[in-house]
């Protein structure tokens, strides 16, 4: 305790001196809008948790980007079917009280991540994915027990970790990297789960929010623990981490509730990296002595898209197939000529102008742009109003065109995005028909989602995302997916597309069978993808890494 209160007393020295100490060399200080609550493994989902989480703890592999990485294993080999999965474990690696890691601790840590957490934890989310399992329900219980956690979760003779599931899990790796290696006898110690049948039901679904390891967070990671308070989180590096030390040795995480004094303080020197609240602020940073900006940082697993509903759940609309000016029919977008004029109405270049300040991504699909099924060969539909009109003169066997509608569309409020989306839709659809009409109105945040949800919105722009392909494409096309309620329609054809894709093993096996979908999509107009927004941030000029420190999360990779 002695050894480590000096290096804090420094530190907090050099904090509260800011206005004459600027940031130590050897130290990051990262001002954030929100403090740090619970750094228990298991439990972590909030940005703030996650990212100190994610320094001292780490996984078998590691998601940069899209592409996984291997970490605390260098490799693993899977069955034909994709259900068994067997890890070899990386040598020479020690935990931050300097003992080694071994296959009973990854085994044991698997186990506990698949066994523990309340519903809101990481845990559930980790279970539901690889397990399949959504809650701890009576029947559940019943049947999920410790021999059939042990015999998932297994070292076998060679020290190799092997997980064997009742089906192929194609995002697998993507909650690995989630999975992290704890120490089991010090979780043990502490009063944590045995590892055995023994207390199996007393910690199914428990809540670990406060464990052993969220008051005293032990993992592999490039940093360790010092301290905490409730407006700082306190790490120092690992001086045995497997990979070497990191440049930085010491890393402040500091809440700062206060927008402007963040700036101030990246603007003073006494933060290195300070959370922005928006592009304005951005902009009024471009240029300042010792600050650093990037305007155009990709975002991850993210993917942003207008999404059309061929069957609206609203009883003000007229009946299928019936069509007025002054009105829509339920079905309006269940024509194919109809959702191709819509999305060639839309004027992508408007939208990354008005919507994100210029500061878009074009896409080709509605996958993540990091996505590695992604496929930038194809082509997006084009903003291009002669066909656009094209399309409605052939919707609904000619009569729209003469009839022509009423669209009501909906926006949220303090979404500046939905707003410009509708406004374009207005502008251009107006322009092509004097019977075309197009009208806007406002809701609050809570509404629009029940709306959504409800199937209510003829349209909807959204972003959704997903680290693997199935999550996204079959939550935004698949009539069982999470949004088949909010778009209405079944595709057979498509259905079985998503399932071959999903079902064959390995990334060059389903990449061939995701471009073929993909196509198909583009064609059949189901949805089209948006501009993505770009991510922005500010750091002290003397910080060098964060373009990789953006793909990674890993503050090993900075440096001043």
């Amino acid at each position: 305790m002695t050894r480590s209160a000096a290096p804090l007393a420094a530190l907090t020295l050099a904090l509260t001196c800011s206005q004459v100490l600027a940031t130590p060399q050897d130290t990051l200080v990262f001002q954030t809008n929100s403090a740090t609550a619970s750094v228990e493994p298991a439990q972590a989902v909030v940005t703030y948790d996650v990212l100190p989480v994610q320094q001292m703890y780490e996984g078998l592999y590691l998601n940069e980007f899209g592409t996984y990485q291997p970490l605390l294993a260098t490799g693993l080999t899977q069955s034909k079917d994709g259900r068994v999965t067997t890890f070899t474990l990386r040598k020479n690696v020690r935990f931050h009280d300097g003992s080694a890691m071994t296959c009973a601790d990854a085994e044991y840590s698997l186990r506990r991540a698949l066994l523990v957490g309340n519903e809101t934890s990481l845990a559930a989310q980790l279970r539901r994915n690889v397990l399949g399992i959504t809650a701890f329900s009576p029947e559940v219980r019943r049947t999920f027990t410790f021999a059939r956690l042990a015999q998932t979760v297994r070292c076998n003779a060679a020290g190799q970790l092997v997980l064997s599931l009742e089906r192929n899990v194609p995002s697998l790796l993507n909650s690995i990297t989630q999975m992290y290696i704890v120490p089991q006898k010090v979780l043990v110690a502490g009063g944590d789960w045995s590892g055995t049948a023994r207390d199996f039901a007393a910690w199914t679904g428990k809540d670990v929010s406060s464990s052993v390891l969220a008051q005293k967070p032990i993992g592999t990671g490039a940093y360790s623990f010092v301290a905490r308070d409730p407006s700082r989180f306190v790490m120092r590096v690992f001086a045995g981490y497997w990979g070497g030390a990191a440049p930085l040795k010491n890393v402040i995480l500091q809440k700062v509730d206060s927008d402007t004094a963040r700036v101030l303080a990246l603007q003073k020197g006494d933060a290195d990296i300070a959370a922005v609240p928006d592009r304005d602020t951005l902009t009024r940073l471009k240029g300042v002595s010792g600050v650093t900006v990037y305007e155009e940082l990709p975002t991850r697993d993210l993917t942003s898209v207008v999404l059309f509903n061929q069957n609206v759940k609203d009883s003000q609309l007229l009946p299928a197939g019936q069509l007025a000016e002054t009105n829509m029919p339920a079905n309006l977008f269940s024509d194919i000529h109809v959702r191709r004029a819509f999305a060639a109405a839309f004027d992508t270049q408007a939208f990354t102008r008005d919507a994100l300040q210029g500061k878009g991504l074009a896409r080709t699909t509605t996958l993540p742009p990091n996505s590695w099924a992604d496929d930038k060969t194809l082509r997006a539909p084009a903003y291009n109003l002669k066909t656009a009109e094209a399309e409605f003169r052939q919707a609904f066997g000619g009569r729209l065109w003469t009839a022509g509608f009423t669209i009501p569309l909906d926006y949220v409020v303090g979404s500046g995005l939905s707003q410009v989306v509708a406004e374009i839709f207005k502008q251009n659809i107006e322009r092509l028909n004097p019977k075309f009409h197009v009208t806007i109105s406002s809701q609050e945040l809570s509404a629009g989602n029940a709306a959504l949800l409800g199937g209510k919105l003829p349209l909807s722009a959204l972003t959704w995302g997903g680290a693997d392909p199935d999550t996204v494409l079959r939550g935004l096309y698949s009539a069982e997916g999470i949004l088949g309620v909010a778009t209405n329609f079944r595709d057979p054809r498509l259905e079985t597309q998503l399932n071959q894709a999903r079902d064959a093993v390995g990334q060059s096996a389903r990449k061939p069978l995701y471009t073929a979908l993909l196509r198909s999509l583009n064609t059949q107009a189901y949805a089209f993808p948006l501009p993505q927004p770009l991510a922005f941030a500010a750091t002290s000029s003397a910080l060098k890494g964060y373009a990789t420190f953006n793909r990674t999360n890993l503050f090993r990779t900075l440096s001043k």
